[in-house]
């Protein structure tokens, strides 16, 4: 277990194994910085969900969920409370897992909780994982009461340089939902053993780890870098993805715009999902990246596994084919 963030005296772990994100949802949590989202190593809906604290269970309730959409989910959604040791009254919260604890039940750090359901509070692209944020026992159903997490991630800032290549994307899965691949040439940052794509500067600096969705949601961060100034922009390579809003403790928090636009040979993407990854998503320590479909299942008949397409990134002034050396 590693510790992915820290408030009121409390820390959150996650699996070693897991990526995560503090930034690629559309939800208020993390657009305060208040919550993480931890997907387990093993992606598969019904899988196992571990407790990332060691307490007792004392909330949990059970939500039923709107219209169905048009791809498969759950019924209910649910909400475990569970009092960490070292809290008299502040609790940590977790979303979308069915519970194989009950009230009153002590669990342990890293022990089962329950199961990862496909909620209705997800996008079709939205892999199997487990919402987790702190907030008072009183607050126990509002995600605006929770409490602003600490990140203790820190990046050397660099200089880069660009290298005139062909973007090439290695499929390595196709399903309805998105694709999953590495792209040799869009560089990577790392902070210790985790890594991802890479944020870069104004002044052409690597400064962290990109975490958002590129560009369909409207928030992002570069996680390791806490010094880029507000109202300056982050960029991809040479592309622009966001507007620079705040930094605080480990982490800088930006607001999409100007948008990019992805593409895998001809065929336009919704966006470019990014994440914090582990060692185990990475090929010759090039990082994990997701790729989501304009619409859910338009991707199963026109890419397979092991094929290699181009990923092109637009912006609304340049097209960005160039690689970023580490």
């Amino acid at each position: 277990m590693r510790v992915v963030g820290s408030t009121a005296g409390i820390s959150i772990q996650a699996p070693e194994d897991a990526y995560f994100s503090y930034f690629n949802s559309p939800y208020v949590g993390h657009d305060i910085g208040s919550a993480i989202d931890i997907y387990p190593r093993h992606q598969v809906w019904y899988g196992d969900v571990v407790s990332p604290v060691s307490g007792k269970v004392v909330k949990i309730k059970k939500m039923r969920m709107g219209q169905p959409k048009d791809f498969p989910t759950h019924d209910f959604d649910y909400a475990i409370g569970i009092l960490p040791e070292e809290s008299n009254n502040d609790i940590v919260r977790i979303m979308h897992c069915e519970p194989t604890v009950s009230v009153g039940e002590t669990v342990s750090m890293g022990g089962k909780i329950g199961h990862a359901i496909r909620s209705r509070y997800f996008n079709y692209w939205t892999g199997p994982h487990y919402h987790v944020e702190i907030v008072p026992s009183e607050s126990f159903e509002r995600s605006t009461k929770s409490y602003p997490l600490e990140l203790t991630y820190h990046f050397e800032a660099k200089k880069t340089r660009s290298v005139n290549k062909k973007n090439e994307f290695l499929v390595c899965s196709v399903t309805k939902d998105h694709i999953v691949g590495y792209a040799e040439n869009l560089g990577q940052a790392s902070i210790g053993d985790l890594v991802g794509l890479p944020a870069v500067s104004e002044d052409e600096e690597l400064k962290g780890i990109l975490d958002g969705g590129l560009s369909h949601y409207k928030i992002g961060g570069v996680i390791g870098s806490e010094h880029l100034r507000e109202g300056t922009q982050v960029y991809l390579l040479d592309s622009s993805v966001g507007t620079i809003r705040k930094s605080k403790s480990g982490t800088t928090l930006f607001d999409r715009g100007p948008s990019i636009t992805s593409f895998l040979d001809m065929t336009e993407l919704r966006g470019l999902s990014c994440f914090i990854y582990s060692k185990h998503y990475t090929k010759r320590q090039v990082p994990q990246l997701i790729l989501i479909p304009k619409r859910y299942g338009q991707f199963k008949d026109l890419f397979n596994e092991g094929d290699l397409h181009e990923l092109r990134i637009v912006s609304s002034n340049n097209t960005v084919k160039a690689g970023q050396v580490k």
